[in-house]
C-alpha cells in the first residue's frame, strides 16, 4: 500500500493540473469571440477617431452645424469626445463653440432594446447631450434631456463622415 501512495498522488496532481488548463482554453476562447459592447460605435478598421456631421433646428437662429468627434480605444475606460457648435446666421454672425470630455455608451431604450446611447459629459461629469444609434445605422439621433426622442418633424440627426 505504501508504495502505492506515491503514485496515486502524482495521478492525482496530473488529473488536477489538467482540468484548469481545460477551463483556461474555453475562458480564452469564449472572450476571444465576445466583442467588447461599447465597440459597437467603431466599425470602421484602423480608425480612431470617429466624425458625426449634421445640422439641427435652433429656436433664434437658422440652424447649428454640429460636428461629433468619438473616440475609439479598445484598451482605454474612458473614451473621450470633441465637439464643434456652429451657431449659424445669429444677429452676430456664424458663432462656434467647442467643448469636449468623455462619453459612455449605454444600450436599450423603451421600445428599442438594440439601440445604443451615447452620453457626453462635461468636465463634471455632468451629461450635456444623448445620441440614439439604432442598430446597424450609421446615423446618430438627437435625444432630449430624459434621453427620449424629440418630438419633431424636424432633423436632428447626425451622419458619419
Amino acid at each position: 500500500m505504501k508504495k502505492l501512495l506515491p503514485y496515486v498522488f502524482i495521478l492525482g496532481f496530473v488529473m488536477a493540473c489538467d482540468k484548469p488548463a481545460e477551463e483556461t482554453a474555453n475562458e480564452a476562447l469564449t472572450t476571444e469571440n465576445t466583442p467588447d459592447p461599447a465597440d459597437k460605435i467603431l466599425q470602421k478598421e484602423g480608425s480612431t477617431w470617429f466624425t458625426y456631421e449634421g445640422t439641427v433646428p435652433c429656436a433664434d437662429c437658422s440652424g447649428i452645424e454640429m460636428t461629433l468627434r468619438l473616440e475609439n480605444r479598445a484598451e482605454k475606460n474612458e473614451r473621450e469626445y470633441k465637439l464643434t457648435q456652429v451657431y449659424l446666421g445669429t444677429p452676430d454672425g456664424n458663432r462656434a463653440f467647442e467643448s469636449s470630455g468623455i462619453y459612455e455608451v449605454s444600450y436599450g431604450m423603451d421600445g428599442n432594446p438594440g439601440a445604443m446611447i451615447i452620453t457626453l459629459l462635461d468636465e463634471h461629469d455632468t451629461p450635456i447631450k444623448h445620441f440614439l444609434q439604432e442598430k446597424d445605422s450609421d446615423r446618430f439621433i438627437m435625444l432630449d434631456s430624459n434621453k427620449k426622442m424629440i418630438s419633431s418633424d424636424l432633423n436632428y440627426s447626425l451622419t458619419i463622415k
